[in-house]
């Protein structure tokens, strides 16, 4: 079977919005990278997501824009652009953003898609 290759932009990947403030653009989720996922983040200017953990996923992230405060059990660091967090298993982690928004690239592995039923666990 062929492979197909993809070339697109950022803007026609479709987007969607989680817990009201997360806008998100699915870039690969499972099969194309094996399984991992990849999703575009952005956080807009004042603003403060749930604290999550995930029981079984692995998250790497990389800061592309902006500045955040990431809390990871309880510690809170700041994150700028050209920044990279790895937030192991069952990790408390939050996100917050105050005078500019930020923009970042999550991996995920195993792979997970954003929906009712995933690994995303909140607790705010």
């Amino acid at each position: 079977m062929k492979k197909r290759l993809k070339v697109t932009r950022l803007e026609r990947v479709a987007a969607r919005r989680f817990f009201g403030k997360l806008l998100t653009r699915e870039l690969s989720a499972g099969g194309e990278l094996g399984d991992v996922s990849v999703l575009y983040e952005r956080m807009a200017p004042r603003t403060s997501l749930p604290r999550v953990h995930h029981r079984k996923t692995s998250e790497f992230i990389y800061c592309l824009k902006g500045r955040m405060i990431a809390e990871l059990d309880g510690r809170r660091l700041p994150v700028r652009a050209g920044g990279i967090l790895f937030i192991p298993p069952n990790v408390r982690h939050k996100f917050t953003t105050r005078e500019s928004s930020c923009e970042a690239l999550s991996i995920f592995a195993p792979s997970l898609r954003i929906r009712p039923g995933s690994d995303i666990h909140t607790e705010d």
